[in-house]
C-alpha cells in the first residue's frame, strides 16, 4: 500500500551570543518556482508569519528553473548567516535524486531541514469542457487510446509528474507527460484541449475549481477535502493505495549558527501552531504538519525511496 509516513544539528561553532541579534535585518526567502504556484503561496503565506515572530520581514524571491535545481543551488550557494532561507519540496528532495546522475548541490550535506510549512494533495484534473466527467472515464479512455492522452505539469522531475506516472503504473495505463514551467503555462493548454488533463497540488487550483473551469476527478487526499467537496478521493474511485501528499518546508544552507537555526526552530514552531497560520494554510486548500528537523530528515528519506520506485517501475529516465 502507499501511503506516504508522516511522521544533524549545524555544525557551525558560532557561540550563543551570535543569535542576540538575530535578525537586525530583512530576510529573503528563495522559492525555486514561479510565482502563482503552490510553492509561492505556501512560502508566501509562512513569511508572513515568519516575519511577524521574528521582528524583520522577510521577502520572496522566486528564482524558477531546471526543475527547481536554480533556486534550490542559490539557496546552497548562499552565506549561511540566517538571511538567506530556502523552500524545500518533494519533489527536489525526494524525486530529483533518482532522476538525475548529478545535481549542483548535495542534498545530504548542503542544507539543514527546519520545518515542513505544510503538505497538501495532489488534483488531477480536466478542463470543464472535456468529455472526460471522472476517473473512470480518464482511464477508459487512456486504455483505449494508449499514448493519446496526456498530462501536464509544472516540470520534469517535479512530484507532481511522479503523481502522474503513479496512476498510470497503477491503473495501468500509457499517458504522455507534457511539462511546463508553470501552472500559468499549462493551464490555457489544458482549457484549451491541447493536453488532457493536469496533474497539479491542490492550492495552485483550488480557484480553478472553484471557479468551474477546471473539473477535478480525484484528489490524492485521504478525505474529501472541505473546499472542493465534489472532488472525489482515489480511495473512493477505486484505488484505496493512491494516498499520497505534496510538501514544502522551510530550510537553510549548511553551516548557519547552530543558535540562528534555534531560533527559526523556535518561530517555525509557534507559526505552526499559531491558529491563524492553521485557518490560513487551511484556506489554501492544504493542511498544516507539526513535522519538523530530524523527523523531517526521516520523512524525506522514507518518501524518497517510496518515489524510487515509482520511477523505476516507469522506467522513466530524465538524465541519460
Amino acid at each position: 500500500m502507499l501511503a506516504l509516513p508522516w511522521l544533524a544539528v549545524a555544525t557551525a561553532t558560532a557561540p550563543a551570543h551570535a543569535a542576540d541579534d538575530y535578525p537586525n535585518r530583512p530576510l529573503k526567502m528563495i522559492v525555486p518556482y514561479p510565482a502563482g504556484g503552490t510553492a509561492d503561496l505556501m512560502a508566501r503565506n509562512f513569511c508572513e508569519f515568519l516575519g511577524r515572530e521574528l521582528g524583520q520581514s522577510v521577502v520572496v524571491e522566486n528564482k524558477p528553473g531546471a526543475a527547481g535545481q536554480l533556486g534550490t543551488s542559490l539557496t546552497a550557494k548562499a552565506v549561511p548567516d540566517g538571511y538567506t532561507l530556502g523552500e524545500s519540496n518533494a519533489g527536489t528532495f525526494e524525486v530529483s535524486p533518482h532522476l538525475y546522475k548529478s545535481l549542483p548541490y548535495n542534498l545530504q550535506t548542503d542544507f539543514e531541514q527546519i520545518a515542513v510549512m505544510g503538505r497538501m494533495g495532489v488534483v488531477y484534473g480536466v478542463s470543464a469542457e472535456s468529455s472526460i466527467k471522472s476517473l473512470d472515464d480518464l482511464i477508459r479512455e487512456a486504455k483505449k487510446h494508449p499514448g493519446k492522452l496526456s498530462f501536464a505539469t509544472p516540470g520534469v522531475g517535479s512530484s507532481n509528474h511522479l503523481s502522474g506516472a503513479l496512476l498510470a503504473s497503477t491503473a495501468g495505463i500509457d499517458w504522455m507527460h507534457v511539462p511546463f514551467k508553470g501552472v500559468a503555462e499549462f493551464l490555457p493548454a489544458v482549457l484549451g484541449g491541447q493536453v488532457t488533463a493536469l496533474v497539479d497540488q491542490y492550492p495552485s487550483m483550488m480557484k480553478q475549481l472553484e471557479g468551474g473551469k477546471i473539473r477535478g476527478i480525484a484528489v490524492s487526499t485521504a478525505e474529501r477535502i472541505p473546499s472542493s467537496p465534489n472532488v472525489p478521493t482515489f480511495k473512493e474511485s477505486g484505488y484505496p493505495d493512491l494516498v499520497f501528499y505534496s510538501w514544502f518546508g522551510l530550510m537553510v544552507p549548511k553551516g548557519v549558527p547552530a543558535p540562528i537555526i534555534d531560533k527559526l526552530t523556535n518561530a517555525s514552531r509557534k507559526i505552526i501552531h499559531n491558529p491563524d497560520y492553521r485557518a490560513k494554510v487551511a484556506a489554501l486548500g492544504a493542511e498544516p504538519s507539526e513535522v519538523m528537523r530530524a523527523d523531517m530528515v526521516k520523512l524525506i528519506q522514507t518518501n524518497s525511496q517510496i518515489w524510487k520506485k515509482v520511477i523505476d517501475d516507469n522506467k522513466i529516465v530524465v538524465d541519460k
